[in-house]
């Protein structure tokens, strides 16, 4: 075939895309709809969110019920964040994707139309199911058709979590305004299988398999046709090298098992999966410090009205947004460790400017400093650690990386969820807030001792790497 290009092996393949060749719509689709699945999980997230307070007064739910309610997702997710990824990086990434919206949307019918409390508890604890096949997938989905400089480009998804958040809350806002009253949060709920469903059917007609999955596992033909749809240029499969590489994966039957989680934390790996892990964590407890102050400064700033104090939460969320988009820009220019460096050492700063002031704090301050905290936060500690991971591994191993990773942000979270009002109990407001700029310190103590940069130091490729992709002529 003149002018085709030939792959034989995972580098071939590697290679092509390294070489930055001009893509056609199908890539366009896959950004949509790889980055669609973050907006809908952030979506997803804040339905429940923005609705809970006339939820708890419609059911009359009790304090322990609602943290329950509020944490079972998470904690779901938690725990299968690694076994999303291990699955992915076993059976593909795009069956995975579609999986998580399928299953959304039965999370979506069965809390919306829930009767009862364990109904709503089991609706929201498949949401996790749905946020643990997505999340943890779509980020080493992305980075497998993105060149190594551009690889900063992964830290967007931040500024589209906050988008979906503000989507969501501008949403129900609207919907409220209709007189649907204290059944808002199943409106809320709802919207969300919506979109599950409209991603789902999209996904499942435009999405290509991840080219390096494929040649990593062997299967060259459909690495040939997956690069033929993204790239809209001749590729074939060539015969594979007689002597593969050591440790090279032998053909089709070449994959995941549970022993590459050992994997992780050996070699070369060990270093990466520790830069990344402990930063995810810390971002997602470090967000508990101002986080549960936002609703206190909504109320104070613009009255106890669900819209209003609604209203006020989406422009918070815009500094979100700022600092979301803007992660990307900084970290091309600065690599995605330097940013996420600068941005936990900035957030402890404001968190111990809130902390000392809290007692006396006037009310423009009261605005301005977890407002400045979530350009910060959003900016480059929130993105980093998924950017990270996502860069950090091979093929065979980058959906179970970043699974573990996603557990490390959830396993945060959840901290946060259960700790930070025991030590708010025990210090007050004022203390607590300074004592968790700890948190930010540990992550910025961690970006400065481990010294790794995906943009200097890429993951290498299971594949032979004497050979490159060739012209057939």
């Amino acid at each position: 075939m003149s002018g085709a290009i030939t792959i034989r092996t995972e580098q071939d393949v590697v290679d092509f895309i390294e070489g930055g060749r001009p893509t056609g719509a199908r890539m366009r689709w896959i950004w949509i709809l790889g980055l669609g699945g973050v907006f809908f999980e952030a979506y997803a997230n804040a339905a429940l969110s923005t609705g809970l307070a006339p939820l708890t007064e419609q059911l009359r739910l009790t304090p322990g019920e609602v943290s329950l309610l509020a944490g079972s997702s998470m904690l779901v997710g938690l725990i299968l964040g690694p076994v999303a990824g291990f699955l992915a990086d076993r059976l593909g990434r795009v069956p995975m994707l579609i999986a998580a919206k399928a299953v959304a949307l039965l999370s979506a019918v069965l809390a919306t139309s829930a009767t009862s409390y364990p109904l709503l508890v089991s609706g929201r604890a498949l949401a996790g199911v749905a946020w643990a096949f997505d999340f943890a997938v779509v980020m080493a989905y992305l980075a497998e058709f993105l060149p190594i400089r551009h690889r900063s480009r992964l830290n967007r998804w931040q500024g589209i979590w906050y988008v979906a958040t503000t989507f969501n809350l501008l949403l129900t806002v609207g919907i409220y305004q209709l007189g649907v009253g204290g059944s808002i949060w199943r409106w809320s709920l709802g919207s969300a299988g919506v979109i599950a469903v409209i991603l789902g059917v999209l996904q499942v007609f435009l999405l290509s398999e991840s080219p390096r999955w494929l040649a990593s596992r062997g299967r060259m033909e459909r690495a040939a046709r997956s690069l033929r749809q993204v790239y809209e240029v001749d590729v074939v499969a060539g015969a594979s090298p007689d002597v593969p590489a050591a440790g090279a994966p032998s053909g089709p039957s070449a994959g995941s098992s549970w022993a590459d989680f050992g994997q992780l934390v050996r070699g070369p790996y060990l270093r990466r999966t520790m830069l990344a892990v402990v930063t995810f964590y810390a971002q997602g407890l470090e967000y508990f410090a101002i986080g549960w102050y936002l609703p206190v400064i909504s109320l104070r700033l613009f009255g106890e009205d669900f819209a209003a104090a609604t209203l006020g939460a989406a422009l918070f969320n815009v500094f979100g947004i700022v600092g979301g988009f803007a992660s990307g820009a900084l970290a091309q220019r600065f690599t995605i460790r330097r940013t996420m460096l600068i941005g936990f050492a900035l957030v402890a700063l404001v968190l111990i400017m809130l902390g000392a002031l809290f007692d006396n704090i006037p009310l423009w301050l009261a605005f301005t400093l977890p407002a400045l905290f979530l350009l910060l936060h959003s900016g480059g500690p929130a993105p980093g650690g998924m950017s990270l991971a996502a860069a950090a591994y091979p093929s065979n191993l980058r959906a179970l990386g970043s699974g573990v990773t996603n557990m490390a942000g959830s396993t945060g979270a959840v901290t946060g969820l259960f700790v930070f009002p025991l030590v708010l109990d025990a210090f007050g407001p004022g203390t607590t807030i300074i004592i968790m700029a700890i948190v930010p310190l540990i992550g910025f103590a961690t970006s400065v001792l481990i010294r790794w940069d995906p943009e200097h130091d890429p993951a290498v490729s299971n594949a032979t790497p004497a050979l490159t992709a060739k012209r057939v002529g």
